[in-house]
């Protein structure tokens, strides 16, 4: 179905990761409605664009919006407590009218709540350090099913004012040790003809 729905044939696939420029990671709901994904996490949510995403193209998904909503020290030091709170607000309006589980705390410890296999897909878009990126992958991988999908966000190169982001370099170094193939990147971080940028790639792969 994954090959079906991007068009793709066995020899584009032959060699991961599988680069899809003109895609976009809002197609990816579709994709999971197509394979009668019913429940998953996003993990890193904000203030709930994604989700929002997630739930209208997959209508009916049970969705886990995992965050902490928490400021804590070296990561978004410029955001306080209460702007923060402010996020979990909005998110809880955005979502009101979905079917969704607000799970308030940090990734690694979130995953503990959910059983093994137990969802269809994950989307991971929290920290971007590389500790943080390993350990979510390694946290949220077990909870995928068999035949589900595991992806996230910001499959690029980003840095400034001390902000890290290793998503390439934790990815890259998981599906080389884990032998995963295929993967792709969804998307382009190349400036559009009107200069501005799209969203950042995200990255997936079917367990």
């Amino acid at each position: 179905v994954v090959r079906e729905f991007f068009g793709l044939d066995a020899a584009t696939i032959s060699k991961s990761p599988v680069i899809l420029q003109t895609r976009h990671r809002d197609e990816l709901p579709d994709l999971f409605d197509r394979l009668n994904f019913k429940e998953g996490a996003e993990v890193g949510v904000e203030v709930g664009r994604y989700s929002k995403v997630l739930c209208e193209g997959n209508p009916g998904v049970k969705l886990h919006c995992v965050d902490a909503w928490r400021a804590y020290r070296g990561y978004r030091e410029h955001v306080s407590q209460e702007k923060v709170d402010g996020f979990l607000e909005t998110t809880k309006e955005r979502l009101a009218p979905y079917n969704v589980h607000i799970v308030r705390e940090f990734s690694v410890e979130a995953a503990k709540q959910f059983k093994r296999e137990s969802l269809d897909f994950v989307y991971i878009d929290a920290n971007h350090a590389l500790p943080y990126v390993v350990a979510d992958i390694a946290a949220w991988e077990p909870i995928v099913k068999r035949g589900g999908i595991l992806a996230g966000h910001d499959y690029a190169h980003r840095g400034g004012n001390g902000y890290q982001c290793h998503v390439i370099e934790a990815v890259q170094a998981w599906a080389a040790a884990f032998r995963v193939a295929p993967w792709f990147v969804i998307g382009s971080s190349e400036r559009l003809p009107d200069g501005t940028r799209p969203t950042a790639p995200s990255w997936m792969w079917v367990k």
